[in-house]
């Protein structure tokens, strides 16, 4: 066997182009030798994580040889709760990215099962179909607000049809889907398929739109719908990946099939059962949104920009030419920003919330770079 042999993958895993996070200040120090930097590339809580996460994070660590509880009871118990479901309903992921891979490979057979989503969805529902040799199917957005065209995604539909991914709202375009086109998509499901609604955003979402349409009051008529959320937006805890889907049984003891054990670490669970009770946090984290995003908007706007509208703690920006060189520009003045042209987004760029002194500096610099 030759070495090329040896090393040879699957043409499917061959094939695919690795998911590109958002850079780290750390590296950005390393390259330009700046300090002082503001990312806001990567949809964070600028106001950080919950004071009581960070403190039950510290008590965890006093027992940090052990373990954790490989069933996240506690976590569980507490989740179900605050939701008005049984805890067995509840599955815990290493963030919700990984519990996007758990349901491909759990539901999906390679080579003959489709997953379906809308083009510019979250990039890893392509990545984790593909990466288990399982199609992906993107349908057509509206030209407008890059929102998911209903007609194209129900067109898509087939005896194929295994997993559907709807994020509501949407990273990075921050369109949502309203309650009609919601209610439209679950009537025109096939037999065979899971609709996984991921709401990474749900809280910011239910602030600021009353009429978002919350996928939770659904699961009682039509028990096949997956409500993926996660601790990394506004609790601030996305370096301790912590995420859940709320599911049938039956999906959830399937994933325990599958997941890797202890998969959620120990300070991950003790600071996310501490900052589901951290309203103080959460009410500041949304009020945060309300005056930044506007804040934001606006000042890109007075530059002539396009900035659709979201219910995320980000904004869509059109620069109206390719934003890789904007990007690199504002790099070297200190401001870590997101190109959207993995998402086939060329010209546009997706800015965090920041903090206000984040915010200004961040319009001060595209003023400079434009």
């Amino acid at each position: 066997m030759s070495d090329v042999d040896r090393f040879a993958v699957p043409a499917h895993v061959a094939a695919l182009e690795p998911y590109q996070p958002g850079k780290p200040i750390e590296e950005l120090e390393r390259e330009l030798g700046i300090t002082g930097i503001v990312k806001l590339a990567s949809n964070e809580n600028p106001l950080g994580p919950s004071p009581r996460a960070i403190e039950a994070a510290r008590a965890a660590l006093g027992t940090a040889h052990l373990y954790p509880d490989g069933s996240g009871f506690a976590l569980r118990g507490a989740l179900a709760a605050r939701l008005g479901v049984e805890p067995g309903e509840v599955a815990l992921g290493a963030g919700s990215n990984e519990l996007i891979h758990l349901l491909v490979r759990t539901f999906c057979r390679p080579g003959e099962d489709q997953m379906v989503t809308h083009r510019h969805a979250f990039i890893s529902y392509v990545i984790a179909a593909r990466t288990h040799g399982v199609d992906a199917i993107e349908t057509a957005v509206r030209p407008d607000d890059l929102g998911c065209d209903v007609d194209a995604l129900i067109a898509a539909f087939g005896p194929r049809t295994r997993l559907v991914y709807l994020a509501n709202p949407n990273n990075p375009t921050g369109a949502h889907l309203t309650r009609a086109e919601l209610e439209r998509i679950l009537a025109a499901a096939p037999p065979r398929a899971l609709v996984v609604i991921d709401e990474a955003y749900h809280e910011y979402a239910a602030a600021l739109d009353p009429g978002y349409p919350a996928s939770q009051p659904y699961r009682r008529e039509r028990p096949w719908i997956i409500t993926l959320r996660t601790f990394s937006k506004i609790y601030g805890l996305a370096g301790l990946r912590v995420g859940y889907a709320v599911a049938d049984r039956r999906v959830v003891a399937e994933l325990d099939r599958v997941r890797r054990p202890f998969n959620v670490s120990s300070l991950a669970q003790a600071a996310a059962l501490a900052a589901l009770d951290d309203t103080d946090h959460v009410a500041r984290s949304v009020a945060a949104a309300r005056s930044g995003l506007p804040a934001l908007a606006a000042g890109l706007g007075a530059l002539g920009l396009r900035v659709l509208p979201s219910l995320g703690n980000f904004l869509l920006c059109d620069l109206g030419r390719p934003a890789a060189p904007v990007y690199q520009a504002l790099l070297a003045r200190g401001v870590i920003a997101r190109p959207m042209g993995a998402w086939g987004l060329a010209s546009h760029l997706r800015i965090s919330l920041g903090t206000p002194p984040d915010i200004e500096r961040a319009l001060a610099a595209v003023r400079a770079v434009l």
